[in-house]
């Protein structure tokens, strides 16, 4: 997976803990404020990390605002399988031909041992 642009949100503990993952991933790492609203335009697609389906109202807000513009959005569940993950994540990417990506997950994901072994095992 290798977009042009990647984006993580400033002061979330789910953003520092997968920082190097995105950075090997795109050109350009990002980090933008909290108001998410302002940074709308930027983005041409989502990446949502998160543990069985569950997606807090944070992130259920923004997904709405994704599937309004029928911008691409895709998750990982990290308790998933590993390497369907992986492959379907490359996939979508491809398919989606996604050039702006803002990839978001809650900060609960930090303290989940998956998140380090999907991030580990995808370098």
């Amino acid at each position: 997976m290798k977009v042009e642009k990647i984006y993580l949100k400033t002061n979330s503990k789910f953003s520092e803990v997968i920082t190097e993952w995105a950075s090997q991933r795109t050109s350009e790492l990002i980090t933008i404020p909290e108001k998410l609203i302002e940074s709308f335009d930027l983005f041409d697609s989502m990446l949502i990390f998160n543990e069985n389906q569950t997606l807090n109202k944070e992130i259920s807000d923004i997904k709405v605002l994704f599937d309004k513009q029928q911008k691409p959005v895709h998750k990982i569940d990290i308790n998933g399988t590993l390497m369907v993950g992986m492959s379907n994540l490359d996939l979508w990417v491809e398919q989606s031909k996604c050039k702006s990506l803002f990839v978001v997950g809650g900060d609960e994901l930090a303290k989940n041992h998956n998140l380090d072994r999907y991030i580990t095992a995808s370098k």
